[in-house]
C-alpha cells in the first residue's frame, strides 16, 4: 500500500509538471515573463527550449536515475547547442550525454510542448546534492535541478501494477548490446557519408504485449537527420528498420524510444530507450 500511495504522489505532481515544473526551472528566466501561460503560446520561432527535470527512480542497487526532458517552445524552430558553456551538467562528472538536438514542439496537444523520458542522469548510492542541467538560449539562462529530496517526484516501478504497460526489450545486434528501461545500451559508433542513407536496424521484443511505438530521434549532433521512416507501430517482435540522412559531418547519437501507448511516456512509465553513435564524414 505504501508503495502506491507513493506512486500515486507522483503522477499527481507529473499532471502538473507543464506548468510548475516550468515555473521552478527558470532560475535565469525574466521576471515579469509568465511562464506557465507561455506554455499554451508555443509560436513558429524564436524562443526559448527549456530543460525540465521530471522524476527520480531508486534503483535495486541503490543508485538514482533522474530523468529529463525539454521543452520546445518553437513550433517549427528546431536548435542546436552545441555540449559546452551553454548546454552543461553540474556536477561536471554528469556532463555530457544530454541532448544537444531539440526538436520543435510535439503537436499533441496533451504533450504541452514537452519531450518527455529524453535522458537519465544515474548518481551512485549516498549521493547528496542536485544534478542540475543548464541551457543558455537568446541571452537567457534556464536551469533545472534534479534532486531526489521531493517524495513526490518520486517514481516506482510501474510494471509491479497488473495493469500497467511493460517496456519492451531492444537490442543492437551488431554490437551485441541489448537491454530494457531508460538507458538500454549505447552503441556505435556507426560510419555514415553526409547525404547519403544509412540503415539502422534494432531488435525488439514485446515480452508478450500486442504492440510498440518504436520512434527514432535525433539526440546529439548539429544539422539534421531525416528518418525514413521516422515511426512504427509493431505488433510483432523482430527487426525495426529505418535509414537516417544525416545534413552535417561529425559525431552524432540517436535515440530509439519504445513504448507501448503515449499516455505510457507521460507517466515516465514503461519505456526503453537505446542511444546509437554515428560519425558521419563528407
Amino acid at each position: 500500500m505504501q508503495t502506491k500511495a507513493r506512486v500515486l504522489g507522483g503522477l499527481i505532481a507529473l499532471l502538473f509538471l507543464p506548468t510548475r515544473m516550468l515555473v521552478e526551472a527558470q532560475r535565469g528566466a525574466p521576471p515579469n515573463r509568465d511562464w506557465p501561460l507561455a506554455v499554451a503560446n508555443v509560436l513558429p520561432f524564436g524562443q526559448p527550449v527549456v530543460p525540465i527535470f521530471e522524476s527520480w527512480i531508486p534503483n535495486p542497487d541503490g543508485t538514482i536515475q533522474f530523468s529529463f526532458g525539454y521543452i520546445n517552445l518553437n513550433s517549427q524552430e528546431a536548435l542546436h547547442i552545441p555540449l559546452g558553456p551553454d548546454n552543461f551538467i553540474e556536477p561536471r562528472r554528469f556532463d555530457g550525454f544530454q541532448p544537444t538536438h531539440f526538436d520543435v514542439a510535439p503537436k499533441e496537444r496533451a504533450r504541452f510542448a514537452r519531450h518527455q523520458s529524453v535522458f537519465v542522469v544515474t548518481v551512485p548510492k549516498g549521493f547528496k546534492g542536485d544534478v542540475v542541467w543548464t541551457l543558455r538560449v537568446r541571452g537567457q539562462t534556464y536551469s533545472s535541478p534534479a534532486r531526489a529530496t521531493r517524495e513526490e517526484y518520486g517514481i516506482e516501478d510501474f510494471e509491479s501494477l497488473t495493469e500497467a504497460p511493460v517496456a519492451p526489450a531492444l537490442s543492437f545486434a551488431s554490437a551485441r548490446l541489448s537491454g530494457r528501461g531508460r538507458q538500454a545500451f549505447v552503441a556505435g559508433p556507426v560510419k555514415a557519408e553526409v547525404g547519403k542513407p544509412v540503415p539502422l536496424s534494432i531488435g525488439i521484443d514485446l515480452l508478450s504485449r500486442p504492440s510498440s511505438i518504436v520512434t527514432w530521434y535525433h539526440h546529439q549532433g548539429s544539422g539534421k537527420v531525416t528518418f525514413e521512416p521516422k515511426e512504427v507501430v509493431v505488433k510483432s517482435g523482430g527487426d525495426v528498420k529505418t535509414t537516417a540522412t544525416f545534413s552535417d559531418p561529425g559525431d552524432h547519437v540517436v535515440r530509439i524510444t519504445a513504448i507501448e501507448s503515449l499516455a505510457a511516456l507521460e507517466q515516465h512509465c514503461c519505456y526503453t530507450n537505446g542511444y546509437v553513435k554515428v560519425t558521419a564524414s563528407r
